[in-house]
């Protein structure tokens, strides 16, 4: 898909409407368009130009004079109209590829349950690997035997790899282990702990980037996986589009699995159906200087017809804290056995701080996975040593220090947030045995929003549902932690998100000159009570002007 080039020369009219000077192909009208333009917030109707680009906004007399018989006209009978919505931190190929397993387990079952189920994927398996996804640590802490011992009962002779569901602990079987090269004298890789027992010998549970010892061994490049990873960025395609998603930033692209070349081929093919931003995975187990060369070798910001643009880094400062993997100032009251008490590092702050001071030379702005209040705050010292050079943001931002609210604004640092269903009463509670009242205490979006620091809102697709609707009504549901309005709501997922992607200029909001990104919802979400605004539907979604979901009703 083309993406036209910005309008310049913009003829601004008398009238409180701004409008160009534009041939117009596009008319919508009767609607209730919500621009996210503060000098314009509302309007009824626009005229879109055969680029792509908005040329006159307002009511129907501002927009009468780029209409003619040729304007197509779409009625759009009092529906609400929002710029598309800008996804910064999703993982558009993983969530939508086969490559990781289709064995899905569900975290409410129980051991039992998940054996079963595991079985019967076994019995189907055709690949060397078994792998899947959607097991729950607390449940297979708590059983008798060790998570190895469970696995060897039902599958000995082939490697089972299964990811938990938040994505930072995998359940290996002994044949999993003996592959990846885990044994009794095997050392913790950098980001991760390999849990054992009382005798060291693994107990068949690795906690985060332990995990990818054994992803590296049951993924290696082929081209089938080749042809795998570029199935999954079409079929992403198409879930972006009908969540009104506009434009995605695909937040861990492994480009020493194939990734990246999975999104270059639909670019080249011009399958792309959302402004992409890719985020490139720094490994933490790579030598620094090497990988530093090949990271600033694929950087690539694209033209203005591009929808791929190589721009962003994503690092792991730390884990999480459902499996006290955080890093934290202070130690966590219970923490797992053979984890250190303030939880790990991915990248020590020594390194981290030169990972972004030379990439963000080179280009590149940082997306940093910070959790706990300590990476946090050590995060923040690493972008505050790029100098202001660069627009970085810290995603997930669960715990932070008092002192360092204000940096974030400070140092015009992103926070960036998904707050998913998890985030309710009882999730806060669960955290209580290993962190205590400091439970009380997580995602504290108010308070960042409050202090003048630029907040966005993400899905962090699949470990959470991909709809903004769903993510925008979460946080305005976090009671004294809520943003304050749905306003600001949707300025998170569209203006806000669209300066972290550095297109605020073209998108984000709907005004003459910016790309006619939009969507149009089956119900006014300002009308709505905040527990409903998850159920509207997205209706069509447009991209530069050309459709790029329409559903049967509209």
């Amino acid at each position: 898909m083309r993406v036209p080039p910005s309008i310049s020369g913009l003829l601004l009219l008398a009238s409180a409407v701004a409008v160009a000077a534009e041939p117009s192909t596009t008319l919508l009208h009767n609607g209730k368009i919500y621009t996210v333009n503060a000098q314009q917030p509302w309007a009824s109707a626009m005229v879109i130009d055969e680029d792509g680009s908005i040329v006159a906004i307002g009511d129907d007399d501002d927009v009468a004079e780029y209409v003619d018989d040729e304007t197509e006209k779409v009625d759009l009978e009092g529906r609400l109209v929002l710029p598309g919505f800008q996804d910064t931190h999703a993982h558009v190929l993983d969530a939508s590829s086969e490559a990781q397993g289709g064995c899905e387990l569900t975290p409410q079952d129980d051991v039992p349950q998940w054996l079963k189920a595991l079985k019967s994927c076994n019995s189907e398996a055709q690949d060397e690997w078994l792998l899947g996804s959607g097991f729950g640590l607390r449940t297979l802490l708590e059983a008798k035997q060790t998570p190895r011992e469970l696995l060897d009962g039902i599958i000995s002779d082939r490697p089972v790899a299964i990811m938990e569901e938040t994505s930072h602990s995998y359940w290996l079987n002994s044949k999993a282990l003996e592959l990846s090269g885990i044994d009794t004298d095997t050392p913790n890789p950098a980001g991760g702990i390999i849990l054992r027992d009382n005798s060291g010998e693994a107990t068949g549970l690795v906690l985060d980037n332990a995990g990818d010892l054994a992803l590296d061994k049951a993924l290696p490049p082929s081209k089938a996986l080749e042809e795998i990873y570029y199935q999954a960025v079409l079929a992403g395609q198409d879930e972006l589009a009908k969540n009104g998603i506009t434009s995605v930033a695909d937040a861990r692209v492994f480009w020493r699995r194939g990734h990246y070349e999975a999104w270059e081929k639909a670019a080249k093919k011009d399958e792309l159906k959302a402004r992409t931003v890719l985020d490139l995975w720094a490994y933490p187990t790579l030598d620094d200087d090497e990988q530093l060369a090949e990271l600033k070798g694929m950087y690539d910001p694209g033209n203005d017809d591009s929808l791929l643009r190589v721009t962003q880094i994503k690092f792991y400062v730390d884990g999480i804290i459902h499996n006290t993997t955080a890093r934290l100032q202070k130690p966590y009251d219970e923490s797992l056995p053979g984890v250190d008490p303030k939880g790990l590092y991915y990248f020590s702050p020594e390194r981290l701080e030169r990972y972004s001071r030379e990439l963000a030379k080179a280009g590149f702005d940082m997306h940093i996975h910070a959790i706990g209040d300590q990476a946090v705050s050590d995060a923040l010292d690493a972008i505050e040593a790029t100098d202001g050079q660069g627009r970085h943001r810290i995603t997930h931002v669960e715990l932070v220090d008092n002192d360092d609210i204000p940096r974030f604004k400070q140092l015009n640092v992103i926070a960036d947030f998904q707050p998913s269903p998890y985030f309710t009463p009882s999730f806060l509670k669960d955290n209580e045995p290993a962190i205590g009242k400091r439970a009380y205490q997580m995602l504290p979006i108010r308070a960042l929003y409050d202090s003048g620091a630029r907040v966005t809102l993400s899905s962090d697709w699949d470990v959470n549902p991909l709809s903004p609707l769903g993510i925008m009504q979460n946080a305005l549901s976090l009671g004294e932690r809520s943003l304050p309005n749905l306003e600001a709501a949707v300025k998170a997922y569209t203006l806000d998100a669209a300066y972290t992607l550095r297109q605020e200029k073209d998108t984000g909001s709907l005004q003459v000159g910016k790309q006619a990104d939009l969507v149009v919802l089956d119900q006014n979400i300002f009308e709505l009570p905040v527990k409903q605004i998850g159920k509207t539907k997205v209706l069509w979604t447009l991209l530069g002007g050309e459709e790029t979901y329409r559903d049967k009703s509209f």
